[in-house]
């Protein structure tokens, strides 16, 4: 069977690991789609896994010019050569400062814009690999996949009324499934 595991936001990369490598070892060919993390070094995915990396982290809300040279460059720089000398300490202060009072509410601005292009980076990208490859089985691995499945699984289930879509993977659903069909 054809099994792909859903984790867009990848938050329980642990299980996600051990589920794969369960998967895996059934013989199964499984595809994860999940979000690129530095922790993925302590639950390393097994290589007999393909995965496909969303990348929705990366994308920021773009910073208008005034803000990105008036307000974050020029004052930093300064700062920055100011820390250089005698006044390592002030000056380092005042960046702190600066990055809490000015920037930090220029980025809370940001942040519900950010968050719309990481969805619909999220969206698209899992649409893109289940597309791209008939899988038998959809794993909705956290949460948030289960959101993302709401919009994009009705048009598959109803083109393969077969697929068979859980929460884990669980070598009982595999069972019921191929004695179902």
């Amino acid at each position: 069977m054809n099994l792909v595991f859903v984790a867009p936001r990848s938050a329980w990369r642990q299980a996600l690991a051990a589920e794969t490598r369960a998967a895996a070892d059934a013989g199964h060919r499984v595809r994860v789609i999940a979000e690129d993390h530095p922790d993925w070094e302590s639950a390393p995915i097994d290589a007999r896994v393909e995965v496909r990396w969303i990348g929705a982290v990366d994308l920021q809300a773009p910073e208008s010019r005034f803000v990105r040279v008036c307000l974050r460059r020029i004052p930093l720089e300064l700062l920055r050569r100011l820390g250089r000398g005698p006044l390592r300490g002030p000056a380092g202060s005042a960046s702190r400062r600066w990055r809490r009072m000015v920037l930090g509410p220029l980025k809370r601005r940001r942040r519900p814009q950010t968050e719309a292009l990481r969805a619909a980076r999220r969206l698209a990208r899992v649409q893109e690999a289940l597309a791209d490859w008939e899988p038998d089985w959809i794993v909705l691995h956290e949460p948030h996949a289960i959101e993302l499945g709401v919009r994009c699984l009705p048009p598959l289930l109803d083109a393969r009324p077969d697929l068979v879509t859980t929460f884990s993977f669980e070598p009982r659903a595999e069972t019921t499934a191929t004695h179902a069909g």
